[in-house]
């Protein structure tokens, strides 16, 4: 969902960009059909994302219908659109874009009422990818939207068999971005190719919007007419200083004239402000063109300056000294150097809290040891290591007669048993020894390189450690665990193998009278325990830890 509320504010932006634009340009043909295009392409496009961030079929639907005030408004605009520009001898009748909008209207409102007529769909064949079996209407649609598409491409063509130029480019490139959307239409509607796992033309027709828009804006530079030098050198808004070898003015433009300390008249005269532009006149320039900043204390506003020799104009030691006002530039700089600072430090600070917040998914909230879902993605790999210097103990420790503390003392006092016995096994652990939360009052412990006595020694000093820790409110009785330990030999077992043969250790210690640890072996492979509520739970929740068991 994420990606697609992305996608659609992306769109929105462009959109808006575009529709801006060109409502601010002259009302020129075409423009008010454009902007209409290019809203309902938005529409189609914000259903389309709406269908792929939601899951129920029945909204997913209501947005495919919905789609049809787009589906069929869309093409029908651009099309008026584009022949509306072609022509360029008015601009769209109000009875044309009425037309367009009722037919719009009138595809819209058949596609929400299908069920009353089954016109447009039939019925639903796959509901993942949203295909129908479509009925007379849809091809009604196809014939109306691709016929608009074909005459206004037809009729681009031969208009532009007739302009020569920057005109001929300029309508090509508007043929152009008309045939994308509709080469998209046609590829999902004849070959179902999709883009975004849905139909592609919406998007196409959004991005050819923004391609549409620059080809106007491009094709106005290029037309407009001529502007004489002087002109052109006269409202520059850099200023320009023409300088002769001994730094006379020769030539400036008014730009120039109106830098502070700049003599006046100025022509003929000898270059004596602003001092700072001295200054730099005053250094050598390293290559022709080269380019220094300063900043002129008078006005706080600063210039990139460049030196251009006058050798090719016979003008020997001369130069022209061009001023570009890189004031905004400059600020936009320092601007987006604390910004990056500041996205730098707000990555650290996302980078540490993404830190804490894989080790808290990966801990159990209560006693702080590793969940369960950490141990199924940890120790397949440390039992499947071959290579392992010895065998590896899998123990399943379980506290004896849990419900009964949570009975007789409350949940809180629960929660007190369960963190003392964790921070029992916490304290006796090796370099290579692991301890998860398996669920409930079941943990389980991971031995590495140890033998049989060695890992009932570690168990055993486990529970003669938990035996002597006091737990509050509780005087009358002192807390004990069993536990089943199996052996894996590096390599030869799975994880759910060897838990369930510590599984079966543990309920041969529950049968023997608790408060006791017991080996698997052989002897009890066709013993089965009793099913225990959190023995499948993968979650550590309090409400759930709390459940009775029977064993």
């Amino acid at each position: 969902m994420g990606n697609s509320v992305w996608l659609l504010g992306t769109i929105v932006v462009l959109a808006a960009l575009i529709i801006f634009c060109a409502l601010r340009a002259p009302n020129a043909p075409g423009r008010t059909s454009f902007t209409l295009s290019v809203l309902l392409a938005l529409f189609w496009t914000g259903c389309v994302l709406f269908r792929h961030s939601v899951t129920d079929l029945e909204l997913r639907i209501i947005a495919c219908k919905f789609a049809w005030f787009g589906i069929m408004g869309t093409p029908l605009f651009w099309s008026l659109s584009f022949i509306t520009y072609a022509r360029g001898a008015e601009v769209e009748r109000p009875w044309q874009l009425a037309s367009i909008g009722a037919i719009s209207a009138a595809f819209g409102i058949l596609a929400v009422t299908n069920e009353w007529h089954n016109a447009l769909y039939i019925r639903l064949l796959d509901e993942t990818t949203l295909s129908f079996e479509y009925g007379w209407l849809y091809t009604v649609a196809l014939i109306l939207g691709n016929s608009a598409m074909v005459l206004s491409c037809v009729y681009g063509l031969a208009i532009s068999v007739r302009l020569r130029g920057i005109h001929r480019w300029q309508m090509w490139a508007l043929l152009a971005s008309a045939v994308l959307p509709w080469m998209a239409n046609v590829s999902y509607t004849a070959y179902g190719f999709m883009l975004f796992n849905d139909d592609p033309t919406p998007f196409v027709f959004a991005a050819t919007g923004a391609f549409m828009l620059g080809a106007q804006l491009f094709g106005q530079l290029f037309v407009l007419p001529p502007i004489g030098r002087d002109a052109i050198f006269s409202v520059l808004p850099d200023p320009v200083i023409v300088l002769d070898a001994r730094r006379r003015i020769l030539e400036l433009n008014p730009a120039a004239q109106s830098l502070p300390d700049m003599p006046s008249p100025a022509i003929g005269r000898l270059l004596a402000g602003p001092p700072e532009l001295v200054a730099v006149v005053a250094q050598e320039f390293p290559a022709n063109g080269h380019r220094r900043e300063t900043r002129l204390a008078a006005t706080g506003r600063t210039y990139e300056i460049s030196c251009h020799s006058l050798i090719r104009w016979g003008r020997t030691g001369g130069q022209m000294i061009v001023m570009r006002d890189i004031t905004l530039r400059k600020a936009d700089e320092f601007r987006m150097a604390a910004l990056s600072q500041d996205l730098e430090a707000r990555l650290a600070e996302n980078l540490r809290l993404q830190g804490l917040l894989r080790e808290e998914a990966l801990r159990d909230h209560l006693t702080g040891l590793f969940n369960r879902r950490h141990a199924q993605a940890l120790l397949p790999e440390l039992l499947a290591d071959a290579a392992a210097p010895g065998p590896i103990a899998i123990a399943v420790l379980d506290i004896d007669h849990f419900k009964s503390f949570n009975d007789r003392f409350g949940h809180q006092t629960g929660d007190d048993v369960l963190r003392t016995f964790a921070e029992v096994l916490k304290s006796g652990l090796g370099d290579n020894d692991l301890i998860f939360r398996w669920g409930g009052e079941e943990f389980l412990a991971v031995l590495p390189a140890l033998d049989r006595e060695a890992v009932l020694a570690r168990i055993a000093g486990w529970q003669a450690w938990l035996a002597g820790r006091p737990i509050n409110g509780v005087s009358d009785t002192s807390l004990t665990f069993s536990g089943g330990v199996f052996l894996a030999e590096p390599g030869s077992s799975s994880l759910e193998d060897a838990v369930r043969a510590a599984d079966i250790a543990l309920y041969a210690a529950k049968a023997a009278g608790r408060n006791r640890i017991v080996m698997f072996d052989s002897t009890l492979d066709n013993l089965q325990p009793k099913p225990r509520p959190h023995a499948t739970a993968a979650s550590s929740d309090p409400l759930r830890r709390c459940a009775p068991t029977t064993a």
